[in-house]
């Protein structure tokens, strides 16, 4: 295993911890607009920015190339 693997299970395993801490939040601030938007918007972008990593490392390992027609 790479360290860049490492790396991602690290962060996959943080994104894990804080999916759990920001759904609470999501639940307790659901009728306050703002703040729903705030949180939905971080583990949005905290899943997002996880996905392609582990996207572009799967790529990378079955080096796979994508050609447009």
């Amino acid at each position: 295993m790479h360290e860049r693997d490492r790396e991602l299970l690290a962060r996959m395993a943080s994104v894990n911890r804080a999916m759990g801490d920001i759904t609470l939040r999501l639940l307790h601030v659901q009728t306050r607009d703002d703040e729903y938007e705030q949180h939905l918007r971080q583990l949005g972008k905290r899943l997002t920015e996880l996905g392609k990593d582990l996207v572009e490392r799967a790529d990378e390992i079955g080096h796979v190339i994508e050609i447009d027609p």
